[in-house]
């Protein structure tokens, strides 16, 4: 490792690197292409995210584990929501000092480019013995073809090899070149660099030399070839096993760029992101459906209009565009009408805006519906938009829905949209795929592959992890529908059944993902779960020893595992299992809970008192560990304390209710009787059926 030494160490987010001798002294000089993903705006970079995150959890084999797993999510769910990753790094260029080290001159030679580099290939394009430099980006200018137009450069000669025993075009070949004291030896290769592939001509540099050139050439088939007075600044044309050559002198560098010219602008060039947008999709989604209430409070389902094509526009009173959006639907809705095409006016103001937007609503008289969204149809459809396009933005105000007769997006118009165009759209509103792929893509053309496709899994992920189940639902059955032998959506379907307590639905997709995949680690550990929820502990303990056998670092299997194990009071595998779980996984705060209350049944005060702390600590709302403290406390008689922890639970967790009927047991067994009350009272103003602060209250009113 010598790039310290050399002086070349710095080498940023690094693609494509390469030698070419860029001022033709005989020495080689070396490029760098850099830069990741460089968002529109410079704000945070997600470089040290991606080292603590993903670098930092990443596994020490194969084997998946979910820190890892969701560094890397999170890492994808930023960059496509316009965060920089290794953002806005110039690329480099090193001169050879001729003493085997190296001098950033990357800003003086003008090829400091600031964009996402990831290739570039070396090519005299224009014969006058110069390497253009031909750099691909990833981001605007994707191409920049830069011609060296220093005014002073030494000597050079170009090869160009033909095979004859060998391959056509010498692939393999190496040519040394003497002249004088300098001896250059290249190799001339198929690939040079990320996706990039340099001229399959030699170049070398020869410095201030004047005399002829003596080449060296040996061939892939063995061949050695030995050419001498070669002229320098020519192109010489040798085939593989004649003695004769053909050289022919370099042109004249165009007039154009004969002097130097200005310096490159080389900042990065940020195009804004356009605020009008139509599209339309290559596969239709379904609308997810929703039923609110209009300015009168009647509700409106999305299905009562199937069978028309429906536009729904979503808007805001505080977005002046959407508001003037309204209006021009209303001047054109006798033509929607004309068409038997529907339109709904969905308001997105928050509560506290609404009554605002119902004012503004009577006052407009709008010859459409007006629906107001709850938060959960706002955020499906926010969630719908984000995932549809690569780029994760939340939906603008106004954003409009083309949906089909039978219930499909598909156009989506952001920004201001002309209704005469949306007409025009309902006129031609595809069928088939063929018509579809015509209307959405930009250029004609045939299509070889397959056919596009949306990942209806993602969705049901994304619905999944924000609480709409019923989305989610809908999307795993999709996948499902599509793919039967996709194990991964009978997973998530049971697992979703799970959550919602349908246990015969949730053991029906979960024992069919294992038909399909039986080393599934996740869908025993959950099936191990459902028959722990209910009462079959030997067959949840089999279930997890058996998710555990296939992934034995699975910390979740075996912290269940253990949790079984101690509730059947199998003390010695229950502290195996936790112990296991608590390695592998000490920073989680449900692993730390269990080990605690372990150590709580075990009358090891103490030790439970620790691991329970580090549990709140982790979870600052962890109600059940921060009460189960204050119960510690009361065994050690510890009364203060308790009070704490129990008056802290309640401040963190208002709705959990054990913490005040345990802070009212504490006041009675120190004789605050009315204390006590007062605690339940408070109790009951959150939660005023709850039997047991009543029956405590009448105990505590009797008579003694």
């Amino acid at each position: 490792e010598i790039g310290e030494r050399a002086g070349v160490a710095m080498g940023r987010w690094s693609w494509s690197s390469d030698f070419w001798d860029f001022d033709h002294d005989g020495y080689p000089d070396l490029y760098v292409a850099n830069g990741y993903v460089s968002a529109p705006e410079k704000s945070g970079d997600l470089a040290s995210f991606f080292w603590r995150q993903v670098v930092g959890k990443s596994p020490d084999d194969a084997t998946p584990t979910p820190a890892y797993e969701r560094g890397w999510q999170a890492l994808n769910e930023l960059i496509r929501s316009d965060r920089s990753w290794n953002g806005y790094e110039r690329n480099v260029m090193f001169a050879n000092n001729r003493d085997g080290t190296f001098a950033e001159v990357s800003g003086t030679v003008g090829l400091d480019f600031a964009e996402d580099g990831r290739s570039f290939v070396l090519a005299d394009v224009d014969h006058d013995g110069r390497l253009e430099v031909v750099l691909k980006n990833r981001n605007a200018p994707q191409l920049r073809i830069l011609h060296n137009n220093m005014p002073e450069l030494g000597h050079s000669i170009a090869f160009r090899l033909s095979g004859k025993q060998s391959n056509r075009d010498g692939i393999g070949a190496s040519v040394t070149v003497e002249a004088g004291e300098l001896r250059q030896t290249k190799y001339l290769q198929a690939g040079s660099g990320f996706l990039s592939q340099h001229s399959k001509e030699l170049f070398f540099g020869l410095g201030t030399h004047e005399g002829t050139v003596r080449a060296t050439i040996h061939w892939p088939s063995g061949t050695t070839q030995t050419l001498e007075a070669l002229p320098v600044d020519q192109r010489i044309q040798v085939e593989e096993g004649s003695s004769a050559f053909s050289g022919k002198p370099f042109a004249a560098a165009p007039a154009a760029y004969a002097p130097p010219g200005p310096a490159p602008q080389v900042e990065a060039q940020v195009e804004a992101l356009p605020t009008k947008v139509a599209t339309w999709l290559m596969q239709p989604l379904h609308a997810p459906e929703f039923s609110l209430p209009d300015a009168t409070g009647t509700a409106r389902a999305l299905k009562d209009y199937r069978g028309r094509p429906v536009l729904f526009t979503f808007w805001s009173t505080a977005a002046a565009f959407s508001t003037e959006q309204l209006s021009l639907l209303a001047r054109q809705h006798p033509a929607f009408a004309a068409a038997q095409a529907e339109i709904l006016a969905i308001c997105v103001d928050s509560v506290v805006d609404a009554a605002a937007a119902r004012t503004y609503t009577s006052k407009q008289s709008f010859p459409f519906p007006v629906l107001f969204a709850t938060e959960d149809v706002a955020g499906i459809y926010n969630i719908i938009y984000r995932y549809l396009f690569d780029r994760r933005r939340d939906l603008g105000i106004p954003t409009s829905f083309l949906v089909d007769r039978e219930g499909m997006i598909v156009k989506l118009y952001q920004g201001q949209t002309q209704p005469g165009n949306i007409l025009e759209d309902l006129k031609i509103i595809p069928s088939s795929q063929g018509e579809r792929y015509g209307r959405a893509l930009p250029f004609a053309g045939t299509h070889y592959r397959g056919s596009f496709q949306r990942n209806d899994f993602t969705y049901g992920v994304a619905m999944f992890q924000h609480g709409y189940l019923d989305e989610a639902a809908a999307s795993f059955r999709q996948v499902i529908a599509a793919k039967p032998d996709y194990a991964e959506g009978y997973y998530n379907l049971g697992t979703l059944s799970l959550q919602r307590h349908d246990y015969a639905e949730a053991r029906q997709y979960l024992e069919q993902a294992l038909k399909l995949k039986p080393n599934y680690p996740e869908a025993w550990n959950n099936l191990g779960m459902m028959a722990a929820q209910e009462g079959r502990t030997d067959e949840a303990v089999q279930d997890f020893q058996q998710s555990v056998a296939l992934r034995p670092d699975y910390a979740t299997a075996l912290l269940n595992l253990g949790n079984v194990y101690r509730r059947q009071g199998d003390d010695e595998k229950a502290q195996e299992s936790l112990t296991r779980a608590l390695a592998l996984n000490p920073d989680d705060p449900e692993t730390n809970y269990s080990v605690g209350m372990f150590y709580a049944q075990q009358s090891d005060l103490e030790q439970a008192a620790q691991f329970l702390q580090k549990a709140a600590a982790l979870r600052p709302d962890y109600s059940e560990a921060i009460n189960n403290l204050g119960v510690l406390y009361v065994r050690e008689q510890d009364f203060t304390k308790a009070e704490e922890q129990f008056r802290a639970c309640i401040r963190v967790t208002p709705n959990f209710d054990q913490a005040y009927l345990n802070l009212a047991r504490l006041y009675a067994m120190q004789g605050g009787r009315q204390k006590a009350i007062d605690v339940l009272q408070q109790l009951l103003r959150v939660q005023p059926e709850n039997t047991s602060a009543r029956q405590a209250i009448e105990t505590l009113s009797a008579p003694q």
